[in-house]
């Protein structure tokens, strides 16, 4: 099965996010646009900084943080 990936510029990150229903509230992290009380979190279950943001997955929006754990996590995850 291929996988479709997108990709962009860190600028593009609050588009992004806005454009799935996100927003990122005072200390940094990654909320629901309309509960900004809810963080999101990653399938390991941690709430994700805007900093940290690197995409998204399909499947009722799965947030993948950046750093080489998470991309070998997804690579698991893909295969």
């Amino acid at each position: 099965m291929l996988e479709k990936v997108i990709t962009f510029d860190s600028s593009a990150k609050r588009f992004i996010l806005s454009a799935f229903g996100k927003a990122v509230d005072t200390e940094g992290y990654i909320v629901e646009k309309d509960h900004p009380e809810q963080r999101v979190v990653t399938l390991e279950g941690e709430q994700v900084l805007e900093k940290d943001f690197a995409g998204l997955q399909k499947g009722s929006l799965i947030f993948v943080k950046s750093g080489l754990v998470s991309a070998i996590k997804l690579s698991d995850r893909l295969s």
